[in-house]
């Protein structure tokens, strides 16, 4: 555990809701998706709205159910022109899914004008390889805006212990093909 596991580190990274990621599925398909929900091991996503200027408000409504283990690879943005990534394997991490008191949610921000004279626009996070950046959605797409430095949450004691019981009970499932469980009275 580190203090900012909002950006992408080789030891380990959270996923954050309201982010986009830009991810590969197994059989090969990539898309660029927002994390709305993280459930038992499975993450809840939307597309990119297909927003226009007479529409700024507008929202996707695709929702896509994917179990984490049909995830391939998560790519991070390197050059926003050519598109090129950095590429990150998910079988060479493990998904630990636990109950926590923090709300790993990541806040939008939000800019004047960006639409011409429609006021306010979204600025949707999303990871890249420099980190977190922020983007606005229009006709299907991705537009960078701004790389904002994230608010990153402290973590307290209680929540850096829970969160490491958790990788222990994952790597002894792994390595020892056995599961401990802890009994505490209420």
């Amino acid at each position: 555990m580190k203090e900012n596991m909002v950006e992408y580190n080789s030891s380990g990274f959270f996923l954050f809701r309201n982010c986009f990621y830009d991810i590969e599925l197994k059989e090969g398909k990539r898309q660029t998706v927002r994390l709305i929900d993280i459930k038992q091991d499975t993450l809840l996503f939307i597309g990119i709205s297909k927003k226009q200027d007479i529409d700024p408000l507008l929202i996707s409504t695709d929702t896509l159910v994917i179990h984490y283990q049909y995830i391939e690879k998560i790519h991070l943005l390197k050059d926003w022109g050519s598109e090129n990534s950095k590429k990150i394997k998910c079988d060479k991490y493990y998904f630990i899914f636990n109950k926590t008191t923090i709300n790993y949610w990541i806040d939008s921000k939000y800019a004047n004008n960006v639409f011409h004279d429609y006021g306010l626009t979204e600025l949707v996070p999303r990871l890249s390889a420099h980190g977190v950046t922020y983007h606005f959605e229009y006709g299907g797409k991705l537009y960078y805006h701004s790389g904002i430095k994230v608010q990153i949450p402290k973590y307290n004691d209680e929540e850096k212990r829970q969160t490491l019981n958790g990788i222990m009970t994952v790597l002894d499932l792994i390595v020892n093909k056995q599961v401990n469980i802890t009994i505490r009275k209420k």
